[in-house]
């Protein structure tokens, strides 16, 4: 888990958005690969082993994956999710996760959040991994770009919600698109979209007569 994604982590639980505290008990290259996060609300624990950071209750607590085939080779990826720097973060969730270390190598890409690693990629030199249930534990808008591999509406509200504002959201063609997102391309796999701004509050201003 990279130092710098643990402070874009919060409680997945039914309370106010809040911070994690770590205790870290073996890091290697400011990626931590043992140790616990702690929420000061819930006094929840959730480990992280192998630089993995385990959120779920249960197993079955778990979104099924849509499993798309084939996938956008690594090149085609970073160019949906608009990776052209190295700036914040992306989240892939699921089978992309298989393109993360092309990822790394072949472009100068952000750190990678992985939701729920396929089996055999290893964390570290860039790649911090989660396992979550449906809400993902993460604050609002902390991702600069998010590619999902789950049609579920609620999996994709998800990655809607911890996305900026113009950030890229790549997700199966038979997802509907959620409100809240501008949909720039699509093909018989997959759409990519915009996350667009949320609208400013209203200010209302008193004026004082007399």
């Amino acid at each position: 888990m990279f130092v710098e994604i643990v402070d874009a982590l919060r409680c997945p639980r039914d309370h106010e958005e809040s911070w994690l505290v770590l205790a870290a008990q073996r890091t290697e290259e400011r990626h931590v690969l043992e140790g616990t996060l702690g929420c000061p609300v819930c006094r929840a624990e959730y480990l992280i082993h192998d630089g993995i950071a385990d959120f779920t209750e249960s197993p079955q607590a778990r979104v099924a994956s849509d499993a798309l085939h084939p996938l956008p080779p690594a090149d085609h990826l970073a160019a949906m999710l608009n990776l052209g720097d190295a700036l914040g973060f992306a989240v892939l969730i699921g089978a992309w996760g298989t393109r993360a270390g092309a990822l790394i190598e072949t472009v100068d890409a952000p750190p990678l959040l992985l939701v729920e690693p396929p089996a055999g990629v290893e964390m570290g030199h860039g790649l911090s991994g989660i396992r979550a249930s449906t809400k993902l534990p993460l604050a609002t808008g902390a991702a600069r770009a998010v590619a999902t591999d789950s049609a579920d509406p609620a999996r994709v509200a998800e990655a809607t919600r911890i996305a900026r504002a113009g950030a890229r959201i790549v997700a199966p063609a038979a997802a509907r698109v959620p409100e809240g997102v501008r949909e720039l391309a699509r093909d018989d796999a997959v759409w990519v979209a915009e996350r667009l701004a949320l609208p400013s509050a209203p200010v209302t201003l008193h004026v004082r007569r007399g």
